[in-house]
C-alpha cells in the first residue's frame, strides 16, 4: 500500500519547501509488477502532476536500478523518455515526468484515417534508428544492457515461457514431451538464425502501449512522443523492435502501412544499419522470423498474466497475434512444418481467448 504522508515527505524534500498533493491516483500499469500513480499537485507547485513509479526491484547497496540505468544512455541518444525528476530509494520510489494519458494504442482506435496517426508511427520509426544506432553507440562499461543479449538460450527460454504459461496452464492442452520437443526443434533452426545476426541496443517492448502521445511543446505544434517501459533493454538483432511495433499484439497496422514505415526506417537508417538490415527480400524475411519468436513470446505473456494473475484483459490480445502469426506461416514457406504443428495449438488458444476476453 503507498504511504501518502511518505510521497508528500519525499516531494516537501526535493522540491526545498511543503509540498501539497490533491491527489494520488494508481494508474493502469503494465504486464510488470511495478505500479504506477499519477501525483496531482496544488496550484502554484513548480509542478502540476508527476508520475510515481513504485518498483520490487531490489537494489545492491552501490547498484542501480535497471530503469535509471537504461534511462541515461537513452537520454544520451537523443531518444525521447520521460525524464526522471527524482528518487527515493528507500521508499522504493522513483519520481517521473507526466506523458499524459495516450498511448499511440488509443491515438490509432481514435483517428478516423491512417492519416491521422501516421506521422506518430514515421517518428517511431526514426526514434527507433536513433535507439539502435546511438543508442548503442552511447553505451559504455556501466551500461546494463551490453551484458545481456537476445542469444539462443533466452530466445528459447522464452518459447519454453509460452509451451508453459499459455499452452499447458492457461490452454489446458495436454501436449506430451515428445510433442513439445518437436515444436522446439522445429524453432531452433530459425532462433539461431536471429541470434547470430548482428546486435544493437534493443529497447524489447517497442510497441503501440509504451508510445505515449503528448501535447504540442507549443501551439500549433506538432504532438510529441515519450517512449515508456525500456528498463529490460538488451543486445539483439535489429528487426526485433520493428516487429514489436509493426507486428503489434495490441494494433494490427494495415499492410500498406506497414510496408511504408519499412520504407521509412530503410530510409532514416545510417549506412551500418542498412548493412545489418539488408536487402529488401532479407529484410521481409527477417523480419517476419523476428516476429515469429517475438509473437510466440507474448502469446506466453498474455497467458500467463490470464492464468497467474488474474489479468483477464490481456485474453484479449491473443486472437490478433495469433492472426498475425497464421498470415506469416502463410508468406512463409520455410515455416510449413513448424505451422503444421502449432497453428492447431494456437487456433485453440485463440478460440478460447475469444470466449473468455472481458468485454
Amino acid at each position: 500500500m503507498l504511504d501518502k504522508q511518505a510521497v508528500q515527505a519525499a516531494l516537501s524534500a526535493w522540491l526545498k519547501a511543503p509540498a501539497q498533493i490533491t491527489a494520488l491516483v494508481e494508474l493502469a500499469g503494465d504486464a510488470s509488477t511495478r505500479r504506477y500513480y499519477r501525483v496531482r499537485m496544488a496550484p502554484g507547485a513548480p509542478l502540476a502532476s508527476l508520475v510515481l513509479m513504485q518498483y520490487p526491484d531490489e537494489v545492491a547497496p552501490g547498484g542501480e536500478l535497471a530503469f535509471v540505468n537504461v534511462h541515461r544512455y537513452l537520454r544520451k541518444a537523443g531518444v525521447p523518455v520521460p525524464e526522471i525528476y527524482f528518487a527515493a530509494p528507500d521508499a522504493k520510489l522513483l519520481f517521473l515526468e507526466d506523458a499524459g494519458d495516450l498511448m499511440l494504442e488509443g491515438a490509432v482506435a481514435a483517428a478516423k484515417s491512417a492519416d491521422e496517426f501516421l506521422p506518430h508511427y514515421e517518428r517511431c520509426m526514426e526514434i527507433l534508428v536513433r535507439i539502435q544506432s546511438e543508442g548503442t553507440r552511447a553505451l559504455d562499461g556501466r551500461a546494463m544492457p551490453a551484458r545481456l543479449a537476445f542469444d539462443v538460450p533466452k530466445f528459447a527460454e522464452e518459447i519454453d515461457f509460452f509451451l508453459a504459461h499459455a499452452v499447458r496452464e492457461y490452454g489446458e492442452i495436454a501436449l506430451s514431451e515428445r510433442e513439445e520437443r518437436a515444436i522446439e526443434d522445429l524453432l531452433l533452426p530459425f532462433l539461431e538464425e536471429l541470434a547470430a545476426l548482428p546486435r544493437v541496443l534493443v529497447h524489447r517492448d517497442y510497441h503501440s502501449r509504451n508510445v505515449m502521445v503528448t501535447a504540442p511543446a507549443r501551439p500549433g505544434g506538432a504532438p510529441g512522443v515519450r517512449i515508456l517501459d525500456f528498463q529490460d533493454a538488451r543486445m539483439g538483432n535489429v528487426y526485433y523492435d520493428i516487429c514489436s511495433i509493426l507486428r503489434d499484439s495490441y494494433v494490427a497496422l494495415p499492410e500498406k502501412v506497414v510496408g511504408h514505415l519499412t520504407y521509412v526506417y530503410r530510409h532514416a537508417a545510417p549506412a551500418d544499419l542498412k548493412r545489418m538490415a539488408g536487402d529488401r527480400a532479407e529484410f521481409a524475411y527477417r523480419l517476419d522470423l523476428a516476429a515469429l519468436q517475438r509473437n510466440i513470446k507474448a502469446i506466453g505473456t498474455f497467458g500467463n498474466q490470464a492464468r497467474n494473475r488474474g489479468k483477464t484483459f490481456y485474453l484479449r490480445f491473443i486472437p490478433p497475434t495469433v492472426a498475425h502469426l497464421t498470415a506469416n506461416f502463410e508468406r512463409n514457406p520455410r515455416m510449413r512444418s513448424l505451422a503444421g504443428r502449432l497453428l492447431p495449438i494456437l487456433s485453440l488458444l485463440a478460440a478460447r481467448a475469444a470466449e473468455e476476453a472481458p468485454p
